[in-house]
């Protein structure tokens, strides 16, 4: 064994203790299995800080940005969103997300979201777009689940297309998503 894989270990343990921590205050955690999608899992066995940006700085939002393809978690091709947040006034279901998000796809790139599943609680939906202005993503799969005191997001955003195999990785690991 080489002289980083303890500290390999000890980055992506920490990271799985943000992750954990990420509905604040809350008793419920989202855990999914990230070893379903080997670049995810390579990125964060990477030991490479720059690919994980984790955002704190309001308890009722949080957000974890992990790039899978790019340089960096500000500068990526492919990443996993992983967002924590309290409902408010606007937002308290995983149903009222789904349209904050077909909202804001339809301004930014005239496209719709289409359903691939859903129950009471959770939605998983995804969005492809041709062609979308600046930076935003142009594929998208979301998996929304609503938890009894907070919402959860998992978001695999990619600037391009998504092959089968890794878009069949990516839903895996969506699925096997649940609520502690």
């Amino acid at each position: 064994m080489s002289k980083s894989n303890p500290l390999r270990r000890l980055r992506l343990g920490a990271f799985l203790a943000l992750l954990a921590l990420a509905g604040p205050a809350w008793a419920e955690k989202l855990s999914f299995d990230h070893r379903l999608v080997p670049a995810l899992k390579a990125a964060l066995d990477s030991g490479n800080a720059a690919m994980i940006d984790y955002d704190g700085s309001n308890p009722r939002y949080i957000t974890d940005v992990i790039a899978v393809r790019g340089r960096s978690a500000k500068d990526w091709d492919e990443a996993l969103v992983i967002i924590a947040r309290a409902p408010g006034a606007k937002v308290r279901t995983a149903a009222q997300w789904l349209d904050e998000l077909r909202g804001d796809a339809r301004r930014r790139c005239g496209v719709d979201l289409a359903v691939l599943s859903q129950d009471a609680r959770t939605i998983l939906a995804e969005r492809r777009a041709d062609k979308c202005p600046g930076s935003y993503p142009r594929n998208a799969i979301y998996l929304i689940v609503q938890g009894k005191g907070s919402l959860f997001m998992l978001a695999v955003l990619s600037r391009d297309d998504l092959d089968a195999a890794s878009r069949g990785q990516w839903l895996a690991m969506l699925q096997s998503a649940h609520i502690e």
